[in-house]
């Protein structure tokens, strides 16, 4: 994790997306950010759309505020930013079959290139990276 600013300059937005309170969003958000992807690695998909799942499900669970999602893309890196209402930081959490939950930031740390969260007046912004060239990008 490092400390780069959210929103990424020169970045194309493919979804922006006002999240609710509701058991539902995370598959939601999931399938709004899936629609847009373009042509990726398969596995590379699928990792990012669990990102997505996680930082909305996070967000549900422990700000009760999501406000809302965005994709976006810069050359070969898509990136996921959740926007919510607390300014507390997630936390990565070994997982426990003893434990409900906590395996979110870890599925996160463990599936993206690079994640990090930037506070603001409002809340807090949680991003994650990976790099998914679309197939037949030579330069990807």
């Amino acid at each position: 994790m490092n400390g780069r600013r959210a929103g990424v300059p020169h970045a194309t937005p493919l979804v922006d997306v006002r999240l609710s309170v509701d058991r539902d969003i995370p598959t939601q958000a999931r399938r709004a950010a899936g629609a847009v992807l373009g042509d990726i690695e398969p596995n590379t998909r699928y990792n990012f759309l669990l990102i997505v799942s996680e930082l909305v499900a996070n967000a549900v669970l422990h700000s009760r505020s999501p406000k809302w999602l965005r994709v976006l893309r810069r050359g070969s890196v898509l990136r996921a930013e959740v926007h919510d209402g607390s300014r507390e930081p997630p936390l990565v959490l070994a997982p426990s079959p003893y434990r409900a939950h906590g395996r979110g930031m870890f599925l996160v740390d463990s599936f993206a290139d690079d994640w990090g969260v930037e506070t603001n007046p409002a809340g807090k912004i949680v991003w994650a990276e990976v790099n998914a060239p679309l197939r037949g990008d030579r330069e990807g």
